[in-house]
């Protein structure tokens, strides 16, 4: 039985947003905690310098290359040429493409030569991005052991994952979560065993940029690999012309991706030209663990909501689950400035390494990120999900020129925090701050874009009063009142602590006083939006429901 035969057998049916989102929540959750503890051993392996290098620079290089190669090549396809409105005068071809889809066959013809793009445009992306970092980084970064080797074998890592790029379609247009946990959390895991390994070997660290550099690249061999198994070499050289309505939607993606990935990993190419590379390694840690619930929690959700949109967004659950899922991500705006600067010092020594903490900044970082980034980040993601299943070429283009002027809105910003004369921080919470205020912007326009949405295809919809996607009353008063407490124990306990700080039992007390609160307020999320979750629950079950006998 070929690897086709295997896969067309074990296509599985297009599972439903609500059990795909568990699925991928599960894979990010068991991979990450794995590699978490991974983790921990390879912070306190290597000297922040060298963290700094991999985590910030060459990971850096890494997802430009990916980055600007495959999403807007990714999203068109996923789009598969517009929904309901702009697919009525499409060919048969494109319907007979989506019913392939639908069933989690073979791309077509067409879609199969877009998905093989990303390989062809990640050589020329990668030699552009190598040659630009190698002409600006310093000396002092070049000149470190196996410096050039390690950053070959980060770009070889891309270039891989870009050849199984076909593949990785496939599954998710198929909803082939076996696959995709396989795959992915393969990836994670193996990256840190094998950097681990390389570390633990190299025991007077000389070579451990380069051990890195094989983790890395292993991870994305093991990616590769399982694609292959599960559906043999895809055809990375057809003949086959594109669909013009997909390679439209694709450029207009491709051109707004430039523009977006400045945005997005502005604070890292501004850390790793403005801060030395013992700051830098402190930074990425920070980021490590500040973006821990990003990549566990927010990034599948983003996925699953992108591609249920993307298949149904004419359905009556639309607006129902993006209020919703907006009203949810609001209540992180609520949480974690009240809970994170309080509780956050106490267990600060248990996630960083003495020298960093000494040596960087990471712990503020940490709390900035956690406070302030990472709230916006989850609004950002659901909004641009939306963004990216609705939007025609047009307005896509119309949010490049709004990503653009949120830059300005970031330059201006830094400028303002650096020259320190409105308040006193880092060089790296200036750069957090930044990028939140060029977040803002951003989710500005896409919220004027989702309510556009709604009013044309629901314009009694509640969600065009903003009230209704921020957290309830209940939820309100029980955040000041419960956040009030644990920031008055906070203080009381810091004046009876031992100096320099609290003695380790008033640290427990107020843990403990912390969790408690968090579990409250959490419960009370729960009770106050049960009843609105079960209904957009039914809503999508019934809308999967008639798409399956659609199908059938």
């Amino acid at each position: 039985m070929t690897a086709e035969d295997k896969s067309q057998a074990a296509a599985p049916a297009a599972a439903s947003p609500g059990a795909l989102a568990r699925a991928l929540i599960l894979l990010q959750l068991l991979s990450r905690l794995l590699t978490f503890g991974l983790n921990q051993v390879l912070v306190r392996l290597a000297p922040p310098s060298v963290f700094g290098t991999a985590a910030i620079q060459f990971d850096l290089v890494a997802s430009t290359i990916l980055f600007l190669s495959r999403e807007g090549v990714r999203n068109a396809l996923l789009r598969g040429g517009g929904s309901g409105a702009e697919r009525s005068d499409a060919s048969k071809q494109d319907d007979d493409a989506a019913e392939a889809r639908d069933r989690g066959d073979r791309l077509s013809a067409p879609d199969a030569a877009l998905a093989a793009l990303p390989l062809r445009l990640g050589l020329g992306v990668a030699s552009a991005a190598v040659a630009l970092y190698l002409y600006t980084a310093p000396s002092s970064t070049t000149s470190q052991a196996d410096f050039y080797p390690a950053l070959a074998l980060y770009v070889a890592a891309a270039l891989a994952e870009l050849s199984v790029e076909p593949l990785y379609v496939r599954a998710l247009r198929a909803s082939n979560i076996r696959v995709r946990v396989q795959a992915e959390g393969g990836m994670a895991i193996v990256r840190a065993v094998v950097a681990c390994a390389c570390l633990v070997a190299d025991r007077s660290g000389t070579h451990a940029l380069l051990g890195f550099a094989a983790g890395h690249f292993a991870g994305a061999a093991w990616l590769a690999g399982r694609y292959l198994w599960e559906y043999g070499a895809p055809a990375l050289l057809s003949t086959s012309s594109y669909n013009p309505t997909t390679y439209a939607l694709a450029l207009a993606n491709t051109r707004q991706s430039v523009v977006k990935h400045v945005l997005t990993e502005a604070d890292r190419i501004a850390v790793g030209y403005i801060s030395p590379l013992g700051d830098q390694g402190g930074y990425a840690v920070a980021m490590n663990y500040g973006s821990l619930v990003a990549r566990i929690i927010f990034q599948p959700v983003e996925e699953t909501l992108l591609l249920h949109w993307s298949r149904a967004l004419d359905a009556p659950a639309t607006v129902p689950l993006l209020t919703l899922a907006l009203r949810l991500s609001s209540h992180l705006a609520l949480l974690l400035p009240v809970f994170v600067p309080p509780l956050l010092p106490l267990v600060l020594p248990f996630l960083l390494p003495r020298r960093y903490t000494a040596e960087t900044s990471a712990g503020l970082t940490l709390q900035t990120y956690l406070a302030a980034y990472l709230p916006l980040l989850s609004l950002n993601g659901i909004l641009e999900a939306f963004h990216a299943a609705s939007a025609t070429p047009a307005q896509v283009a119309r949010q490049a020129k709004v990503m653009i002027a949120s830059s300005g809105v970031f330059a201006l910003c830094l400028w303002a925090l650096a020259r320190g004369t409105i308040v006193a921080v880092t060089t790296e919470q200036a750069l957090i701050y930044a990028s939140c205020s060029a977040m803002l912007v951003r989710i500005a326009y896409a919220l004027v874009h989702a309510r556009a949405v709604v009013r044309q295809q629901q314009p009694g919809s509640a969600f065009l009063k903003i009230g209704t996607v921020l957290p309830k009353w209940p939820v309100r008063i029980a955040v000041v009142v419960l956040g009030g407490l644990v920031w008055a124990a906070s203080a009381r306990l810091a004046r009876l602590g031992d100096n320099p700080g609290p003695s380790l039992r008033n640290q427990v007390l107020l843990l403990a006083l912390g969790g408690g609160a968090g579990a409250i307020v959490l419960g009370l999320i729960f009770v106050v939006e049960k009843a609105d979750i079960a209904a957009v629950g039914r809503a999508l079950k019934a809308s999967s429901t008639g798409s399956t006998g659609k199908v059938d």
